[in-house]
């Protein structure tokens, strides 16, 4: 008889448990799945392989196959291009080159306070918008209730006492800024709510201030990292051209002086030295590797994902699905689809991209490469004499690109970091209690005019905290696209430093030379013009533009002695 009561026990058990099977497994499979590098940046859907149009049946069917889900192809470390055709990279691939910042980097604002106050996008009256109308629906409820118990209780009373009940019932009038008499036991237990209520707004005041002033100060902290990112780039960047060689004499422009080519203007010490080459490939890859790091940062404000929706967004948008994730637009740029585009426009290398692929790292990891490749160029550049400075030089550049790598990581360190999801909880429960209560607790002291308090606090105390939510979320990774850092702008800042301003003003150092002259093979009529004259086997050229110039007695080639071919001269 034990026997059987133990099988029967064991039987009642499974029979039991056998419905938490299926969610077990899944939070078992999500659980394995969310350990790869990139499945922060997708949906729940993707994460199980199952499409977010399937039935319920083809999710059992996924669960319990006996052969497992296929990983997604973005889990793999290659993102996928789900809808996207070859001519829609060129929209990522002038997204990644573009040197002109056509917005800016977080939303602006006029002083002036009837701007303000006429603005809706973006402000606690859209975030709150849908809550508010639910709290004064809320309120109206609570008045109709405690005014319909109060009509009851005035009637019973009257009852009970003797009274005419249908004289009362006739004279029964109710005002809408009236206040309650009391009496009610309905209003009696709404005056002992108000007593907790008012406990509750205090602390719910007090905490929210803190809550409020920390998401603030991580949306600072981020904000202020970005910055930091641009800043130790345009440093590498500047450093390069610095101590790269200089040409002996001349540049590839006239009255300059640039970066050392073999071969420029005659110029050939026979090393092969092309620091000019350098810098370009450094330059390169440092920019290569910003744009490819804010490629794989899941966000919803890199200037295609957030006009995807309303503006279309990508070349032949009315191909893409409008529910495709948002923050793998991003990604796509890193698919080999979208390598091959950077290769095309010359932004990688054929080498390179294909040591990005052999490398085997995800493509997350792809801005880390090529920022060890600028670094190993510019080692391999002060070996050959491409770059000057000394041990000087050597050791503030590691420093800087050491100090680059850690603001790399603080963005997602800021990110895993935010804030604890006990504190958001509190926060979240301490405001909706306190607007839930608001209208039971205060209609004992304000009558109907507890409605429109209602929705006055509901706008305060709510909008502060969906204000600070969205400061917690300053990519918009989690749906807010409120205060988001548009990362388009830091990509066409970045790019304009690297590509232009530090390269073209490094190559075009004003030289003290005015003019050359180099000794030709074989002689030529003398030619008016700004920028050559020949005669005789002489060949001038000029830095500056002035009126034709007409040489009257030339120069021959036997009264140039030894190593003397240049002749300065004043042209008028």
């Amino acid at each position: 008889m034990a026997h059987s009561r133990k099988i029967n026990t064991k039987t009642k058990y499974f029979r039991r448990m056998w419905w938490f099977a299926p969610l077990t497994a899944t939070l078992f499979y999500n659980k394995v799945t969310y350990t790869d590098a990139f499945s922060s940046q997708t949906t729940r859907s993707e994460r199980i392989a199952i499409l977010p149009g399937r039935t319920s049946y083809h999710r059992c069917s996924a669960l319990f196959s006996s052969k497992p889900p296929s990983q997604p192809e973005f889990l793999k470390g290659r993102p996928s291009t789900p809808g996207f055709k070859p001519g829609q990279f060129e929209r990522l691939t002038s997204w990644a080159m573009s040197q002109d910042s056509n917005r800016a980097i977080v939303t602006e604002y006029d002083p002036d306070g009837l701007w303000l106050w006429t603005q809706w996008e973006g402000t606690i009256r859209e975030m709150t918008f849908s809550n508010v109308c639910i709290s004064l629906f809320w309120a109206l409820v609570v008045d109709l209730y405690a005014y319909q118990h109060y009509t009851l209780y005035l009637i019973a009373t009257a009852a009970v006492n003797g009274g005419d009940v249908a004289t009362l019932v006739d004279n029964l009038e109710w005002t809408s800024f009236e206040i309650p008499h009391s009496g009610d036991p309905i209003i009696d237990t709404f005056q002992s709510l108000n007593s907790l209520w008012e406990y509750q707004l205090q602390l719910t005041t007090f905490t929210l201030s803190f809550f409020v002033n920390h998401a603030y100060s991580h949306w600072r902290m981020t904000y202020f990292c970005t910055r930091s990112i641009q800043g130790r780039l345009n440093d590498l960047c500047m450093l390069i051209t610095l101590a790269a060689q200089r040409s002996n004499n001349y540049g590839e422009v006239d009255g300059v002086t640039g970066y050392q080519t073999p071969g420029v203007n005659g110029e050939n010490d026979g090393s092969n030295k092309d620091a000019k080459k350098l810098v370009k490939d450094v330059t390169r890859l440092l920019r290569m590797s910003h744009t490819m790091f804010w490629a794989a940062t899941p966000t919803r404000s890199d200037g295609i994902a957030d006009f995807h929706k309303t503006e279309g967004g990508l070349v032949g948008h009315e191909n893409l699905p409008k529910d495709i994730e948002p923050t793998q637009f991003g990604p796509m740029l890193l698919s080999p689809d979208g390598l091959e585009m950077l290769v095309r426009y010359g932004q990688l290398t054929k080498g390179e991209r294909e040591g990005l692929v052999a490398c085997g790292l995800p493509p997350s990891q792809y801005a880390y490469v090529l920022l060890e490749w600028a670094g190993l160029r510019v080692m391999d550049g002060i070996e050959k004499g491409e770059l000057r400075g000394g041990p000087g030089m050597t050791e503030n550049f590691l420093r800087q690109i050491s100090s680059l790598r850690g603001e790399y990581f603080n963005i997602g360190d800021y990110n895993a970091g935010r804030m604890p999801m006990a504190y958001v909880q509190v926060m979240e429960v301490l405001v909706d209690t306190l607007t839930f209560l608001a209208p039971l607790a205060l209609y004992t002291k304000m009558g109907a005019f507890n409605i429109i308090s209602t929705g006055l606090l509901t706008l305060f105390f709510k909008g502060l905290l969906e204000l600070s939510k969205s400061f917690l979320d300053p990519f918009g990774k989690d749906g807010y696209s409120t205060h988001n850092i548009n990362v388009d702008v830091l990509v066409s800042e970045l790019n304009f430093g690297a590509a232009s301003r530090w390269v073209d003003a490094g190559d075009s150092m004003p030289s003290e030379t005015n003019v050359k002259m180099e000794v030709l093979d074989d002689d030529a009529t003398v030619l008016d013009g700004p920028k050559l004259v020949k005669s005789n086997g002489i060949r001038i050229e000029e830095n500056i533009d002035p009126s034709p110039i007409d040489i009257s007695k030339t120069v021959s080639n036997e009264d140039i002695a030894g190593e003397a071919p240049l002749i300065s001269f004043d042209v008028p």
